[in-house]
């Protein structure tokens, strides 16, 4: 891919199994890589479909690093010499026999299958059976010389925190500063409103007083909402409790894939993602770009023009029919093809729940929402209304509704017209969101289809548990707030 007219100066170069790879000042390792057109980063579960930097689905840019396994190349910052591996691939990541598997029937793999009968546990089979079953998943090998510090965790006391540095989190941490309130603002972006100035939106300075953490994770609420978990992106970091007054959730909304074949695909990526190649690594999404979204595709596509990126469609995601490719994206259905290699999608727009399902949730086996407590709120677009996922009359069965997982609408329809219609069931059948996305988007996608086969509301249908951690914390980091959790 090209990089666009304002790209920094080169800073140095790392390796990508085993090739010579050229990083921009600021890049992430997925940006760099994506500017020398290596689209593929990863393999899925199963299938060993190819899988790409998306934004929705985290397996798909997760790979070894320097020894490290399951490292996200999203947020990670390039160094020099790095060495960064491609996982779940036999014998190397260019040439991969195990992709054959994709040739296979799906239903061969439907959930289940490793289970074989011709493998009976204790029996003296079952053991290499299962060894040889998690090599094919995935499993990345410890390093035991691998050791890394662990990095003491840090607690902080705040009046109020607020997650999100956009336009709602900025007016909220001002407000509350204003009023002599302490306050601290967390943010995934490597500066608080990231997201917004990608869009182009030009936002308020933060008050002085206002303490913000940078490039983390806001990932776990705890004790209805009186302990917020910040994982920071930087493996080395400390990981930081912040016990807070009062907690104002302004996380925004986030883009849904659409329900469709291929969209999976390397390639295919939501607005966000998009943008933050475009802006702040000056790298083009692709080389021809098609954008679909649902009300917001206009909009997306004139800033990525803006940007330096060539555009060669908008449409509207309710005519996209699907994504066409093998190992990427070459075009779209819509209406008619259209050759691209980018598929952009600007909506439907949906809320990320997990830090209110949290702070609301109570149980002991299966924990269920509540509702909020009064020291934790809404800011911004997180209180908007979902907007509905999938489109058109029928369910495409050949999508994917956990790419991570190879979780098909097909296997999903099958199980629901044998009587199987509850989430959870479904979810441990099946598998889907189970795998580091953690159940966003596929649980939107779950409901939906059970929405759509049973002829219920999907506001009615429900999803698993959202449990904490929500994102990545290593297991160092971890092991560095010993002291500051209480155990009982």
């Amino acid at each position: 891919m090209k990089r666009l007219a304002h790209a920094t100066q080169r800073a140095g170069t790392f390796l990508f199994d085993g090739r010579t790879v050229p990083f921009h000042l600021g890049d992430t390792p997925a940006a760099a890589l994506h500017a020398q057109a290596i689209r593929t980063l990863a393999r899925s579960r199963k299938f060993h479909r190819p899988r790409g930097l998306s934004g929705s689905f985290v397996a798909g840019h997760l790979c070894g690093v320097d020894g490290s396994p399951h490292v996200r190349l999203d947020r990670l910052a390039a160094a020099q010499g790095m060495r960064v591996t491609t996982e779940n691939v036999w014998p190397c990541g260019a040439f991969d026999l195990l992709g054959s598997a994709r040739l296979l029937p799906r239903r061969w793999l439907r959930a289940g299958f490793e289970h074989s009968p011709l493998m009976p546990s204790g029996t003296a089979r079952f053991e290499p059976w299962e060894r040889f079953m998690r090599f094919m998943a995935g499993e990345a090998p410890v390093h035991a010389g691998n050791r890394r510090a662990i990095p003491q965790g840090r607690r902080m006391t705040s009046d109020v925190v607020v997650v999100g540095g956009g336009p709602a989190g900025r007016e909220a941490a001002n407000a509350a500063a204003a009023q002599g309130r302490s306050v601290a603002l967390v943010t995934r972006g490597h500066v608080a409103g990231a997201k917004a100035a990608a869009w182009g939106a030009v936002l308020p300075a933060l008050h002085d007083g206002v303490t913000v953490l940078t490039a983390h994770d806001a990932c776990g609420l705890y004790d209805r909402g009186r302990h917020l978990l910040c994982a920071p992106h930087d493996a080395a970091s400390s990981a930081t409790i912040v016990a807070a007054g009062e907690v104002i959730l302004a996380t925004g909304r986030r883009s849904a894939p659409p329900l469709v074949a291929g969209a999976d695909l390397p390639g295919v990526m939501d607005a966000e993602t998009a943008l933050t190649l475009a802006h702040r690594h000056a790298v083009a999404p692709g080389e021809r770009v098609a954008v679909v979204g649902n009300g917001m595709e206009d909009t997306l596509a004139a800033r990525l023009e803006r940007l330096g990126v060539t555009v060669v469609a908008c449409q509207p995601v309710e005519r996209l029919e699907r994504i066409v490719g093998w190992s990427a994206v070459s075009g779209i259905d819509a209406g008619g093809h259209i050759a691209c290699d980018c598929v952009v999608h600007a909506g439907p727009w949906r809320s990320d729940r997990r830090l209110a399902f949290m702070a609301g949730a109570d149980g002991d086996l299966r924990v269920l929402g509540g509702p909020l407590p009064a020291m934790v709120r809404l800011a911004g677009a997180a209180q908007e209304a979902d907007e509905p996922v999938g489109h058109g009359a029928a369910l495409d069965r050949r999508a994917l509704a956990c790419p991570c997982m190879d979780v098909t609408v097909d296997e999903l329809l099958d199980l629901i017209a044998a009587g199987e219609t509850h989430v959870e069931v479904l979810k441990r059948l099946t598998g889907c969101g189970m795998g580091p996305c953690q159940g966003i988007p596929c649980w939107d996608n779950l409901a939906h289809i059970v929405a759509h086969a049973t002829g219920r509301e999907p506001s009615g249908i429900g999803h698993p548990t959202y449990r904490p951690p929500g994102a990545g914390l290593t297991l160092a980091q971890a092991a560095g707030l010993q002291d500051l959790v209480p155990l009982s």
